[in-house]
Parts: structure tokens; C-alpha cells; sequence
């Protein structure tokens, strides 16, 4: 496996790299505005940013990234519908991710049900019962 050298580099190596430049060419060949949104996900997902933490600026992020402020604007936007972020008009965007979780479980909870056959009313009814119960 480790016997055929050429220039240097082990046939292991040489796998790993072509990996590498794969793995790389594949980020490439998403659109700008998926490649930021899947960073600052990651950097949310990690706790680089925390809930409540303001985003940097889409001008910012745009000089960064050599992008148009649209592109950025457009990335920030689909966090936004992800439960990422919340937008503040006039101040920005900011990390509001503790409620991306209850949302899209909720979501997923009543999707479920939509798909098993449930109406939209028979959830809604049996909503309002729970509440009843509750007051």
C-alpha cells in the first residue's frame, strides 16, 4: 500500500489530498449565498455566536467574503426562516437560535400528524382543548 512514491508522496497521502481538493471543489460549486449560511450556522451550532449575540453586519460580511450585500442579505434571510437568526429592522440581525429548536420541532410534530391524515381542524380542536384543560 505504501510502496509507490511519487514526487514524495505515498499513495495514502496522495488519497487524502484528492480528498481534500474534492471536498473543496464541492464547497466551490455551492452558491456564495449557501456557503455563508452553512458557516454561520456552524459557528452558531459550535457557540461562536450565542443566542442574543448580534451578527455582524451584511456590509461586513460582504467585504469579507468579496459578495454582493444581496448575496450576504439573502443568506442571513433563509437563517432567519431557519430559526437561526431574528432580524431587527434598522439594528440587524441576531442569533435566536433556542427557538429554531421548539419551532421546528413543533413544526415536525404537526407535520406528522398532517401527513398521517389528521385535519387541520382536528388539531386546532384538540389545541384548544389542551389550552382549556391548562387554564
Amino acid at each position: 500500500m505504501f510502496v509507490e512514491m511519487k514526487y514524495g508522496i505515498c499513495k495514502l497521502e496522495k488519497c487524502v489530498l484528492k480528498l481534500i481538493q474534492l471536498i473543496q471543489i464541492m464547497e466551490i460549486k455551492k452558491p456564495l449565498f449557501i456557503q455563508i449560511k452553512e458557516y454561520y450556522e456552524r459557528l452558531i451550532d459550535i457557540g461562536v455566536f450565542k443566542d442574543g449575540d448580534e451578527m455582524p453586519s451584511v456590509r461586513e460580511v460582504a467585504l469579507n467574503n468579496n459578495a454582493n450585500p444581496n448575496t450576504v442579505h439573502r443568506a442571513f434571510a433563509l437563517m432567519v426562516e431557519d430559526g437561526y437568526l431574528v432580524s431587527i429592522p434598522k439594528k440587524g440581525f441576531y442569533v435566536q437560535k433556542e427557538v429554531k429548536k421548539v419551532d421546528n420541532h413543533l413544526k415536525d410534530i404537526i407535520n406528522e400528524l398532517l401527513n398521517s391524515g389528521y385535519k387541520k381542524e382536528e388539531i386546532i380542536k384538540v389545541l384548544g382543548e389542551i389550552d382549556n384543560d391548562r387554564n
